[in-house]
């Protein structure tokens, strides 16, 4: 009975570390994803910026 015990308590921790490992791809997964997402931000951003100056620069704007 105690190699049944030593068993289950070594598939327990090879479960939690398969758990610890499925989170950590997980959470870098997402912050992957989200620094993705802080780039585009960033570049929608001075796009934003670049055709606010293009634009307030321009006569056809003033002419409006």
């Amino acid at each position: 009975m105690n190699k049944l015990k030593q068993l289950v308590a070594q598939l327990d921790l090879v479960n939690q570390l398969l758990l610890t490992r499925v989170s950590l791809e997980n959470n870098a997964q997402s912050m992957h994803f989200f620094m993705q997402l802080k780039s585009v931000s960033q570049k929608v951003s001075l796009a934003e910026k670049n055709w606010q100056v293009k634009n307030a620069c321009s006569p056809i704007s003033s002419e409006k």
